[in-house]
């Protein structure tokens, strides 16, 4: 198995200071340690492990802090099983996973399958193809970009049913996360974060996208500690991709090329995560 010494790389670009030599362990395949088109990730913050949707081998990983694999888990058959997982988000029980069977899977984290949430469709606790998703810890609540049909669905704590919003704004939100005064949502067809209060009104849209512009076709994005907002953005006509950095007036503090980035997650210690579509998983130490 591929260590992280020999799989280090260092980007001479800043973020608040010079980012460290990061571990990258992945490379394309169907092996155990191998990605294949990888889509979200999210980190345990108890434990420094990473959880990485494996889109094309239908699975979740799971790597240790070092980028070392340590298992994959995602049933073949049965209530379930796992297609094609987008977004993850780790919960007061387990993780929740999005697929593109349209609806979600509760997995405990050490990989044993508990239960299946929703179907597909358009009513209450139906999805068609949803994305990213993420927990409030406060509250237990779940959110879940239900990206064709145009909403974030709201879950209670016991994964039923609650309430729905942005239906009159949105077009395919891709990711959702959360601050204490505002639900932030990433617009795909419209590249755009909206702000949205916890009245479910929509307070603002900022960082515009489009030829020339900010962003031009984001995936995911994270918020970190300092509310900086992070968005991965797979390709426009001058770059194979970025992560763009925002501070949290939204002003750009700084573009990282990065190749066809998709998943980003950042850990409590200010380390960020990035998959990418070249089947990467990067870790950068950037404080």
């Amino acid at each position: 198995m591929a260590t992280a010494n020999t799989l280090e790389r260092i980007f001479s670009v800043d973020y608040k200071s010079k980012i460290q030599p990061i571990v990258s362990v992945c490379k394309w395949g169907m092996g155990l340690e191998n990605l294949d088109r990888p889509s979200g990730v999210t980190n345990d913050n108890s434990t420094g492990d990473i959880y990485v949707a494996d889109w094309g081998n239908s699975c979740v990983k799971v790597f240790d802090c070092n980028g070392e694999i340590m298992f994959k888990f995602g049933d073949e058959e049965g209530e379930g099983k796992m297609y094609h997982p987008n977004g993850l988000a780790i919960c007061r029980d387990g993780i929740l996973i999005t697929q593109s069977s349209h609806w979600i899977l509760n997995y405990q984290v050490n990989g044993k399958f508990i239960s299946r949430i929703g179907k597909h469709g358009k009513g209450e606790l139906e999805f068609d193809h949803p994305r990213g998703l993420t927990f409030d810890e406060s509250n237990g609540e779940v959110y879940i970009c239900d990206s064709d049909n145009h909403r974030i669905q709201i879950l209670s704590k016991e994964l039923t049913y609650k309430t729905q919003f942005g239906q009159d704004n949105l077009y395919y939100p891709r990711d959702v996360k959360l601050t204490k005064e505002f639900i932030y949502t990433l617009d795909l067809s419209n590249p755009c974060l909206h702000l949205y209060d916890y009245n479910l009104i929509l307070h603002k849209s900022i960082i515009s996208g489009g030829f020339g512009l900010q962003l031009n076709y984001p995936k995911f994005f994270c918020i970190d500690n300092s509310n900086n907002i992070l968005i991965t953005d797979y390709s426009n006509i001058f770059s194979p991709g970025s992560i763009s950095i925002f501070n949290s007036q939204f002003d750009l503090m700084r573009k990282i090329a990065i190749s066809l980035p998709i998943g980003i997650s950042v850990d409590d210690r200010g380390r960020v995560i990035i998959v990418s579509r070249g089947s990467e998983l990067l870790r950068f130490n950037i404080f």
